[in-house]
């Protein structure tokens, strides 16, 4: 879990290093995306992860929770039989894996960190990021958006689909060795005023 949501936010990361001007449907759909996380404080969701390695022919499902609060705090909990606990306060990562009683903690460069992010999402999107290719389609009153990174990254494809308020449904993410994750998002409640009891790893 730590490896894929390190390799997200370095996609998001490059997402806001630079940009082109290129108005399509790419940019509506970021918009539409920037503005849903603008508009909230804090948001909680329950969660169905679906891990397939490529090595693997057994699929793994776990259930679990996510929540996010601003200016930079999120955690993220898989329940067993793959139980995880996983913090990001800003630009410090840390996991705990209570069943097996062993902790991991990484402390991610400041161009990686989660005020970055925001920073990038305080203004409207006009341009398309630089170093990835961009594609989105409506789909009813929602969103599909792929992202197809360059270079030699670990991730190949990241797809999220979300509504027209901008709450995120469903992400997909491929990465190069094969491997394929999907977290499906539910009963997502925004601005429910979260605190620090709701971040805590033991």
């Amino acid at each position: 879990m730590k490896k894929l949501l390190l390799m997200i936010l370095l996609v998001v990361i490059s997402m806001v290093t630079s940009a082109h001007a290129a108005p399509n449907k790419a940019v509506e759909a970021l918009e539409v995306l920037r503005h849903g996380f603008s508009a909230m404080t804090d948001f909680s969701a329950e969660i169905v992860q679906e891990k397939q390695m490529a090595m693997m022919k057994r699929k793994m499902v776990s259930k679990g929770i996510v929540r996010f609060r601003k200016p930079g705090t999120f955690y993220m909990e898989l329940l067993p039989p793959y139980g995880s606990r996983l913090l990001l306060r800003d630009n410090v990562l840390t996991m705990r894996l209570p069943e097996q009683g062993v902790a991991d903690r990484i402390v991610l460069p400041p161009e990686e960190s989660l005020d970055k992010w925001f920073a990038y999402l305080a203004k409207p999107v006009t341009k398309l990021p630089d170093g990835m290719e961009l594609r989105a389609e409506r789909q009813g009153s929602g969103w599909n958006l792929q992202l197809f990174p360059k270079g030699k990254g670990g991730v190949k494809e990241l797809a999220i689909s979300f509504d027209g308020d901008g709450k995120i449904k469903r992400l997909t993410i491929q990465e190069r060795n094969g491997d394929n994750t999907v977290i499906k998002f539910a009963n997502m409640r925004r601005n429910a005023g979260l605190k620090d009891k709701d971040f805590q790893l033991n």
